[in-house]
């Protein structure tokens, strides 16, 4: 939509050529990134990995995390699931063993999986029990509550592998929610809160199958077919029917799941992938990781980005994402997610501050976190471990050393928290930091009529500055002049109005709204105009 078109909907606006002169260029402040807090203390010295994360958008200080754990084992080895709550922005955890109903209890369980519903606030856990008498089981925990509704089965099957998890609304029904779970027999589904499940839904061979649920409900499962395809299967219904497989990539090296010959250590690096959708405009985002070349007789593993605008259909070219040292090191096991202000965050495990070559028994890696804000074409690292750590101090006695497969990550409001393991303390352990990126937040207009005059308002601003209020018919990254590195969400943005902040930082604009806008979707944004710090974006339909 051109600007003439957008200024039918809300009144005569200026452009956006009159948007913004940020200071100086200034970007959005950077961020925060609070100090390594170990979440499964209870542990001890036994091993931990294979991390999940979940947070909740309206209650960002509510946390839960799991892993696969090894507390109970003595001599032999038992795997349980362990989860940790913390309810204060992840600076305490309680943790604990969360076990499938009697009947379907087994010496191993794991393989562990978390999700979260945005409109209810709901988290939920699960794993698998390895047995002839196990299956997918998962547990509930309220708004609010500090302990978990008992366990139920989702799906009793002895051949079950690698599970995660999603929740959201149902298509067409944005008042529902429903609950994913997707494995290699296939896609299962809940419509009520994790008490009851249907069958599976096949997808055909692969492993790491993710949903991912978008903001009309469209569900999204990216996977890896065990040969060269990064793949996605999407339903538009629910999980009742799934279109044909889509290529998202192709990738350029192929090895097996227990090999991990291209790293330094002796441990397995199945190579699946991550993938996100923008909970605002639907665009999807996925990273994998894959040999780029040969550097002095090692390989160098990056990680590859690929995004989508048209709910999968087609994907931009994969491009390296990660910073290096020279000689390069590998970057592995991504965890991708997306806030509500637009910004996509990641958690991966690297080994670039130790010159090393592949196979060596001494491995060093470290955790980082990165952050886009401008739909992955930038990014901002920090690396998370005081230290590198030993590949080889996985506190387990076996001929291969086992880090686990994957990382975590939640996201709850403007906090971020990177969940992973390190063995600094002679063992693999699980370990989060606190990451806070500051944004605006733009609350819904009021009362949302077309026709009359509208409150739109932001909180969490900078007592004093200028806020200005844009608005289009569509979303897509828009660069912001004078703000390097700033995009903001809607396309062919236009001015609504300024407002400055007042001393609680909250800043509101009173306007009003023209009759041609009732029935039509609006992208709405706000940005300060100081610090170019942009605000979370809103959909709304006027009534």
């Amino acid at each position: 939509m051109n600007s003439t078109q957008n200024n039918a909907v809300i009144g005569s606006l200026n452009g956006l050529a009159v948007l913004l002169v940020c200071a100086a260029g200034t970007l959005a402040d950077p961020p925060v990134v609070g100090p390594q807090v170990r979440v499964d203390a209870n542990g001890g010295t036994q091993a931990a990995n294979e991390t999940s994360c979940a947070s909740v958008d309206g209650a960002p200080g509510e946390i839960v995390a799991t892993a696969n754990d090894w507390r109970d084992s003595n001599p032999n080895e038992i795997i349980r699931m362990s989860v940790a709550v913390s309810n204060d922005f992840g600076q305490t955890w309680t943790d604990f063993l969360l076990r499938p109903p009697a009947q379907n209890q087994s010496t191993v369980e794991g393989d562990p999986m978390t999700c979260y519903d945005p409109r209810t606030g709901t988290l939920w856990v699960g794993a698998i029990s390895f047995a002839g008498n196990g299956g997918l089981y998962v547990a509930r925990k309220n708004p609010g509550q500090n302990t978990f509704q008992p366990a139920v089965m989702a799906r009793a099957t002895s051949s079950a592998d690698k599970c995660w998890m999603a929740a959201g609304p149902i298509p067409g029904n944005p008042n529902s929610t429903r609950v994913y779970i997707a494995y290699n027999q296939g896609v299962i589904y809940s419509s009520d809160m994790g008490n009851t499940w249907n069958t599976p839904r096949a997808l055909g061979s692969g492993i790491g199958f993710l949903p991912r649920v978008g903001p009309e409900g469209e569900l999204y499962v990216a996977y890896w077919d065990f040969a060269t395809g990064v793949m996605l299967r999407r339903s538009f219904d629910g999980g009742d029917t799934f279109d044909p497989a889509i290529r998202i990539a192709t990738r350029m090296d192929t090895w097996g799941t227990q090999d991990g010959s291209r790293f330094p250590g002796n441990f397995r690096v199945p190579p699946m992938n991550s993938l996100a959708v923008d909970p605002n405009n639907g665009t999807l985002y996925c990273v994998f990781f894959d040999t780029t070349n040969i550097v002095n007789g090692q390989r160098n593993v990056d990680l590859y980005l690929t995004r989508s605008t048209d709910k999968g259909s087609t994907w931009t070219t994969p491009r390296v994402i990660n910073m290096d040292n020279s000689p390069p090191g590998d970057q592995f096991f991504p965890w991708l997610e997306v806030d509500r202000a637009g910004r996509i965050h990641m958690v991966f495990s690297d080994s670039r501050n130790t010159v090393q070559n592949d196979g060596v028994t001494n491995g060093m890696f470290d955790a980082y976190y990165a952050m886009s804000a401008d739909g992955g074409e930038t990014w901002s690292e920090y690396r998370l471990t005081p230290n590198s750590y030993n590949c080889n101090n996985d506190g387990l006695n076996r001929s291969q050393q086992f880090l686990g497969d994957y990382n975590g990550l939640g996201l709850g409001g403007d906090f971020a928290y990177p969940n992973y393991i390190s063995t600094q303390n002679g063992d693999t352990d699980m370990f989060v930091h606190t990451i806070q990126n500051r944004s605006l937040t733009l609350q819904p207009p009021s009362p949302g009529n077309a026709g009359e005059v509208n409150s739109f308002v932001t909180t969490n601003g900078t007592p004093g500055t200028t806020v200005y209020f844009v608005y289009g018919l569509s979303s897509a990254p828009t660069a912001v002049p004078g703000c390097p590195g700033l995009s903001l969400f809607v396309q062919s943005p236009s001015i609504a109005g300024t407002a400055v902040a007042n001393g609680n930082g909250e800043a509101t604009l009173n306007r009003f709204v023209s009759r041609a806008a009732r029935n039509r979707n609006v992208f709405l944004q706000a940005v300060e105009q100081s610090s170019c710090t942009p605000s979370t974006v809103v959909r709304t339909t006027f009534d």
